[in-house]
């Protein structure tokens, strides 16, 4: 089995070192690539990187599983669509070395780092990813797309949207609902409810503008 790992940079790195630790303990495939539609590399770390075409025509449909490495939501979620039509299979990956109570369910393609802690009744929705040392706490709703920061501390009760980003260190206080598309920045530690689209930054967290164009990265 081929895990080919969307996207070719820093995190898609990170999901490497993942896939290589759950296939130390489960044995899951004997061949990795890189995918990336944009830049012309044919190898990042000794691995081949391939365009998705190149992948499909190359390797088939068969045997071979994806998980999406990018860390913008909104082409996190094209991705996700993209790989769907297809016909590829998305895997879900989580590091051996976390703690998931039995009661949280996990959707497709989710990423999950190192030490995160899950505890009951969390669903987390299809193609997001938690990054290392996430507490996630009880009765969480995290939507699709999602992705949620390293040390991020999420509280009980709490309605995260599809496509939001959650910067390093951010947290939120028990029972806060944050709309799909919202941005919270490194640190932000929301007490309140913030709605769709929206970009919020510091202790209290605080709406400093629209995300109009619905991206993170520049």
């Amino acid at each position: 089995m081929l895990l080919a790992i969307y996207g070719a940079h820093g995190l898609a790195r990170e999901v490497y070192i993942i896939a290589r630790k759950i296939n130390g303990v489960y044995q899951k495939w004997n061949e990795y690539c890189f995918i990336d539609d944009v830049n012309e590399i044919t190898e990042v770390n000794g691995v081949k990187v391939f365009k998705f075409e190149e992948l499909i025509n190359e390797k088939g449909k068969n045997d071979v599983e994806v998980v999406i490495a990018v860390g913008e939501p909104s082409i996190r979620d094209a991705l996700y669509h993209k790989v769907k039509e297809s016909g590829l299979h998305l895997v879900t990956l989580i590091h051996p070395g976390v703690y998931i109570d039995e009661t949280t369910t996990i959707g497709e393609g989710v990423v999950v780092a190192e030490g995160v802690t899950i505890t009951a009744n969390v669903e987390i929705g299809d193609n997001s990813y938690i990054q290392p040392h996430a507490v996630i706490g009880h009765d969480i709703r995290i939507g699709r797309h999602t992705l949620i920061g390293s040390n991020c501390q999420i509280g009980g009760g709490d309605r995260i949207g599809d496509r939001v980003f959650m910067g390093f260190l951010s947290g939120t206080t028990d029972h806060i609902t944050i709309g799909n598309d919202s941005i919270i920045s490194a640190g932000a530690i929301v007490f309140r409810e913030l709605p769709e689209g929206v970009i919020a930054v510091g202790n209290p967290a605080r709406i400093v503008k629209k995300n109009e164009k619905k991206t993170v990265f520049k």
